[in-house]
């Protein structure tokens, strides 16, 4: 394709042997460009023109072979000199020319030599020996091949002949790609299509026409499915690597650098990677350009680079990636740059076994450590994840402890929480304060306000620990090393207050967490502020959603919350929140969506105990809007049972009893609200508030006509509605229940209207109605009107 002027050329040079005028041509370019096709295609019409064809081809593996080429030409005369295989009788130079002349056939002698920068140093004297003789003959010598290296002057004063006819190859224009796209046995598109697409073809691989029938390959790979568009497959990187393998070994690794470096690479680093003259590499690219690997100093296509470092192997790769780590920490680049290059070196040693790939320097665990930091910021966990293996390695592997098993398994986190689930053993021996992990005091010139490394790390471990249920308790926070070193530092206190408020237990205290520290860990988590919100805060703060008395205010800090970036886990907790608090406030449609994406992004698995608020929420957006079926979908998610001691659970149950309530199942609902009442009188009295049960199970003990036993709905006096009141808000209740005025039930308990309407508030506010008249239907109304006090 493409090809018809040097065809011609060509047909004319035999033409001329014909008339005795015997001449040699010289067809180059660079590897895949269609020297081999189109001295196939010419020998081909040579001899059935009548003329005697002698081939051969050059090979690297040959090249020291002694007269190699010519012995395979020599087998073709019929004159008994050659083997066809090997090296003729005598070796001398003139052999070749001798043959030649002792041909008489009356018809044109074509010889034809592929790859001819591969000849032998014999072979290619013996060549030039019958090139400076041709004139008046009927022979015409074709060579093919590519500028010789300078070390070898026979074949650059063969390259050099001043009568040679040369015929360069360029690569194909857009135009000729296009043509090619129409061919049958090329795209077959139609003719709109392919001129359409051409210039697509064309940028992915600069014309050559190798790496287009690579392309070409891989399209009909694709079958039925396939895109007219240029799609890299096998094909195509089996054409890189014959391009490359063709270029040369200096060629391939310059290739193998600019793909290591990729956005980082220069001449000045290229030069200093390869270890030669800038001007060295500056010859290099040009090949690498002329082959159509390379576009303005850059491989071309993403596909590419990945097919350069594919061909180069596992070994080669590491060296380069290593060299490239240390030239980059030399020149001060940050460490996620230079932490992608020992990763790779690491991992490629990994491939070989370790004995073959470089070890890396003593430098690389903090580089790699930091620049998972960064990584972590920049919502890139199974990069961070990556960096941090890699890094253990360095430090001689073996089981993950102290820092870092903590750090390993909260990048694991961020990525999957699931993945954390293979080291909770280790986990909770770290809490645990078991001998092995990284130990450490705080240094004497450290600021004020640190904390031991050990201490650090068992924070961490204790906060993934709560994410999977497995709560931290007394003695596992009161480890040898004594309650109060344990105590210290921001973290573990945030472990201590969020497993007491998740878990509350009975005359342990419970820290109500703090309306706007809260709402400052939503905002971070939302922005993606600096410092990041650690796993106990995500946690505290999805669970206070379903509590918060600022719900709408919630709903516009989670406003766009879909289109926020940070790591899976922490997207789905923010999703998460904005379902809670938008299905709180009465948003079913935007809450149930919401539900729908955050149960998306994670399997039930890493969601832990977390699973619940989700799923809650979900679930009672579905009833509302009376989805019935998507709400029994959800309630079939597993759910891990220790959410069920939680007041997670309490929510998930309130959820599930409404819908059971919703379905005519008033039994079963019953079951939930009562499980939810003995939860929380197993707690005790507790700071905040815990989603209200109180009134579905006085509705569920309608519908199934049962009256309501006080003491075994509630415990307390006053009835199951009324049981979470003091006994003056019970008493005011149960009078405002009745009908009483303010002033009624001032007189009444002798107080003043002021006690009464505060009371009431602190009365709407926990047993969640708006109006007298909604506490009334609350309680039955069954309480005579008092008397007294005015109207």
């Amino acid at each position: 394709m493409g090809r018809r002027g040097e065809s011609g050329v060509l047909d004319e040079l035999l033409a001329g042997a014909g008339r005795a005028e015997g001449a040699v041509a010289l067809v180059s370019g660079s590897p895949g460009c269609g020297k081999s096709a189109l001295l196939a295609e010419f020998a081909a019409r040579a001899a059935d023109a009548g003329a005697l064809v002698l081939s051969a081809g050059g090979s690297p593996a040959e090249a020291g072979l002694p007269l190699g080429v010519v012995g395979r030409l020599l087998g073709g005369t019929g004159t008994g000199t050659g083997t066809g295989t090997g090296a003729p009788a005598g070796g001398r130079p003139q052999v070749l020319y001798e043959a030649l002349s002792g041909v008489r056939s009356g018809r044109p002698v074509v010889v034809v030599v592929d790859d001819a920068h591969h000849l032998d140093e014999e072979s290619g004297r013996a060549l030039l020996y019958v090139c400076a003789r041709l004139t008046g003959t009927d022979v015409l010598v074709v060579l093919a091949g590519q500028p010789p290296e300078p070390s070898s002057p026979t074949l650059t004063e063969l390259w050099g002949q001043p009568r040679v006819v040369r015929v360069p190859l360029q690569p194909l224009t857009e135009h000729e790609v296009a043509d090619l796209l129409r061919e049958p046995a090329g795209g077959g598109m139609d003719a709109g299509t392919a001129g359409r697409l051409a210039p697509h073809w064309h940028g992915f691989t600069g014309g050559n026409p190798r790496l287009l029938r690579g392309l070409l390959d891989d399209l009909r790979e694709c079958g039925p499915l396939r895109s007219v568009r240029p799609v890299a497959g096998t094909a195509f990187r089996a054409a890189v690597a014959a391009c490359l393998q063709g270029a040369g070994t200096a060629v391939t690794a310059t290739a193998g650098a600019l793909a290591v470096l990729g956005e980082d690479a220069t001449l000045t680093r290229l030069a200093r990677l390869l270890a030669v003259p800038e001007l060295t590499v500056s010859r290099r690219m040009e090949q690498l350009e002329a082959v159509g690997l390379l576009d303005g100093g850059r491989l071309r296509h993403r596909a590419v680079p990945a097919a350069v470092l594919r061909h180069l192997g596992a070994g080669d790769r590491g060296r380069l990636h290593a060299r490239a780590a240390r030239m980059l920490y030399d020149d001060g680049a940050e460490p996620s740059r230079i932490a992608v290059h020992l990763a790779e070196a690491g991992d490629a040693a990994a491939d070989e076994g370790g004995a073959h790939g470089p070890g890396l320097p003593l430098w690389a665990p903090a580089v790699l450590t930091e620049a998972a930091r960064c990584a972590l910021r920049a919502g890139a966990a199974h990069q961070a994840v990556r960096f941090l293996q890699v890094a253990h390695r360095a430090r001689g592997g073996g089981a993950l402890a102290g820092g870092m098993l903590t750090a390993v398994a909260g990048a694991e986190w961020e990525s999957d929480p699931a993945l954390v689930t293979r080291h909770l053993p280790s986990l909770e021996g770290e809490v645990r304060g078991v001998p092995g992990g990284d130990r450490g005091a705080v240094p004497p010139d450290a600021p004020a306000g640190c904390v031991p490394a050990d201490v650090a790390h068992r924070a961490e471990a204790a906060g993934l620990l709560l994410w999977h249920g497995r709560r931290v308790r007394r003695e596992q926070r009161a480890p040898a090393t004594g309650e109060r070193e344990w105590g210290r530092g921001t973290g573990a206190r945030q472990v201590q207050d969020a497993s007491g408020f998740v878990w509350p237990v009975a005359g342990e205290p419970v820290v109500e967490p703090d309306a706007d520290d809260v709402e400052a860990v939503l905002d971070a988590l939302v922005r993606g502020y600096v410092p990041a919100p650690a796993v106990p805060e995500l946690l505290v703060a999805l669970v206070y959603a379903g509590e918060t008395r600022r719900a709408a205010q919630w709903c516009a800090l989670t406003r766009g919350v879909e289109k926020m970036r940070g790591t899976a886990a922490r997207r789905a907790v923010a999703l998460a929140v904005a379902a809670v608090v938008h299905v709180r406030t009465g948003a079913h449609d935007r809450g149930a969506d919401y539900a729908r994406q955050a149960l998306g992004l994670l399997s039930p698995a890493a969601w832990g105990v977390a699973a619940g608020m989700p799923l809650s929420a979900g679930v009672c957006a579905a009833t509302a809007l009376g989805a019935h079926e998507e709400a029994e979908r959800l309630l079939r998610v597993p759910a891990p049972e220790a959410m069920f001691d939680s007041r997670v659970g309490v929510h998930y149950l309130l959820a599930r009893g409404r819908h059971r309530l919703e379905v005519g199942r008033a039994r079963a609902a019953q079951a939930d609200f009562r499980a939810c009442r003995d939860l929380t009188a197993r707690w005790g009295p507790l700071v905040g508030e815990v989603a209200d049960w109180r009134g579905p199970a006085a509705q569920a003990l309608r519908v199934l006509g049962e009256a309501s036993d006080p003491a075994a709905e509630s415990g307390a006096p006053g009835g199951s509605p009324l049981g979470m009141l003091t006994r003056s808000e019970r008493r005011v209740a149960v009078l405002a229940a009745g009908g009483c005025t303010n002033r009624a039930i001032a007189a009444r308990l002798h107080v003043t209207p002021s006690t009464v309407e505060q009371h009431l508030t602190n009365v709407y506010r926990k047993v969640r109605v708006k109006s007298r008249a909604g506490l009334a239907e609350l309680v039955g109304g069954r309480v005579p009107t008092a008397v007294g006090g005015g109207s």
